[in-house]
């Protein structure tokens, strides 16, 4: 009889670490790109977009920690992150929301944090979007998390626009340690939904929006891709199919 229950046992265990090996981190990414309202019968218009991910294990469990996320955006929109007032993420990080102009906010979100076993239920985050100060030569958006029960997250994100191949720009984030009790482990990323907001300026007798692009009928498709990195060394690329909304009625 100990001999069955001692192979039962052992039997248990190599199931459960089967599972364990078997369980896999995977993303839902959605997201859209949506004109101004006004624009929708000009050449040029002014673009609003979402980007929500989720981030979920097969195993039920707490994901791995997301260390960087890098989204590839088509051709043919243009950022004019120059012309606007920039935040310092070092002003940010030591002041808060009030340490930026709030002409430099570009936009706002929601997002949650695993942080099992210390709290069960995911941990709601207020996001802010803010124009950064270029870095490399390059424009950064700034992500200000506040989380319920942690001190505020800064992540820069350097916009990198390119000069050829099948992209636009990539956005490269390294995302920082989210730390949560002493000795205990990080907390997750599982979930982000951010918008950015219409901003606008005038030059030389000229409405300039935060973000352009030609205005194309409403449904035009693009591919959008990205890839998530882990800690252990696990990256996943995701491609996703997207439409242009708001724009004229396809004929």
């Amino acid at each position: 009889m100990r001999r069955i229950v001692a192979i039962a046992v052992a039997l248990a265990v190599v199931l459960v670490g089967a599972a364990v090996a078997r369980a896999t981190v995977s993303e839902s990414v959605d997201f859209t790109a949506k004109y101004v309202r006004k624009d929708k019968s000009k050449k040029y218009g002014g673009l609003t977009l979402r980007t929500a991910f989720r981030i979920t294990d097969s195993s039920g469990g707490k994901p791995p920690v997301l260390t960087n996320t890098t989204l590839r955006f088509p051709k043919g929109s243009v950022v004019n992150a120059k012309y606007f007032k920039k935040c310092s993420p070092a002003k940010l990080q030591a002041k808060g929301v009030k340490g930026c102009p709030s002409a430099s906010r570009i936009g706002a979100g929601k997002a949650q944090g695993d942080a099992r076993p210390i709290v069960a239920d995911p941990i709601d985050a207020k996001i802010t979007l803010f124009n950064g100060t270029p870095r490399n030569g390059n424009p950064t958006i700034v992500i200000y998390a506040v989380p319920e029960l942690s001190s505020p997250l800064t992540i820069v994100a350097d916009l990198v626009r390119q000069r050829g191949g099948n992209y636009g720009y990539v956005l490269d984030a390294d995302v920082p340690p989210i730390p949560t009790l002493p000795g205990q482990p990080n907390a997750s990323v599982s979930f982000f939904d951010a918008t950015t907001l219409d901003r606008t300026v005038r030059r030389r007798g000229r409405t300039i929006h935060y973000i352009e692009a030609p205005v194309l009928c409403s449904g035009t498709f693009f591919l959008l891709d990205g890839s998530f990195s882990y800690e252990g060394g696990i990256t996943n690329t995701v491609y996703e199919r997207f439409a242009l909304r708001g724009g004229p009625r396809c004929p």
